[in-house]
């Protein structure tokens, strides 16, 4: 296990796995997971010769917990002073789950895709909020019931299909309690956003992923969000809830590895300009 320090004096935990001279692929846990949600993905993602990198975002896992910074903004500065960090040399693949997109469009956002070779968002949809502009947001959401909708996150369950066993125990053994009531703020923030406007400005292939039964929204939100730039793509893992990583690891990995060697150029060092 390795850490280092935001520029807000965060301890942040992360761990490397695989090939170091291989394409970078950071993955992003959603909110209130941690790091280990992705246990199915390390085998498979570093056999594909992949420079894995996975991280516990502030307030998450084994990572500090610190009463500031309750902004998915500030996780995106996280995300880029991880990279930082990392000094690395060739452009990165960032796969997100959930609140782990969320990040990734901030990021994008704020920094655009220079440094980006591909991403992948799992089972977000950019526009959380219902109204008469969008109608991929949560079920029944509205801005009148938006609050409401947050403290039912907490007791929704995310799988439709069920986990495998050994991922459980894997899962288990390293649990970290989560406070839903201390990081609310954040959830609030995050869902509050609308990363429409900045889908059709990216230059970076997107593959937008959703469960075919997720419990948040509907899985059309996939395709509606890849409609917006040329190079996106979608897809959708039948009978999977939110989680499809967990709920179907197998397909996940085949579909996201393909993605990712589709895009890949012979050459994707970053230029030292």
């Amino acid at each position: 296990m390795s850490f280092f320090y935001t520029n807000d004096h965060v301890k942040l935990d992360y761990h490397e796995l695989g090939d170091p001279s291989g394409l970078p692929v950071i993955l992003i846990e959603g909110y209130s997971g941690s790091e280990m949600t992705w246990v199915g993905q390390i085998s498979d993602f570093t056999k594909a010769g992949f420079h894995v990198i996975t991280y516990d975002r502030r307030n998450h896992g084994k990572s500090q917990s610190v009463p500031f910074g309750m902004r998915i903004s500030r996780h995106a500065m996280d995300l880029a002073e991880l990279i930082d960090h990392l000094q690395l040399k060739q452009k990165i693949v960032l796969i997100g789950h959930s609140m782990g997109a969320s990040t990734i469009f901030a990021y994008l956002s704020l920094f655009g895709s220079q440094r980006l070779q591909a991403v992948v968002t799992e089972d977000q949809s950019p526009k959380a909020i219902n109204d008469n502009s969008w109608q991929f947001g949560q079920y029944d959401s509205s801005w009148s019931n938006f609050l409401e909708l947050v403290k039912q996150i907490r007791t929704t369950r995310f799988t439709r299909i069920p986990v495998d066993q050994q991922f459980k125990i894997a899962l288990g053994k390293v649990y970290q309690p989560f406070d839903f009531d201390f990081n609310e703020p954040l959830l609030i923030d995050s869902l509050s956003q609308d990363w429409r406007d900045q889908i059709p400005l990216e230059t970076e292939p997107h593959l937008f992923l959703a469960g075919e039964k997720s419990p948040l929204w509907p899985a059309g939100q996939a395709k509606a969000a890849a409609e917006m730039n040329p190079l996106a793509e979608s897809y959708v893992f039948a009978g999977a809830g939110h989680i499809p990583h967990l709920e179907l690891a197998p397909e996940f990995n085949r579909v996201v590895i393909d993605f990712i060697n589709q895009h890949r150029p012979a050459d994707s060092h970053l230029s030292d300009k």
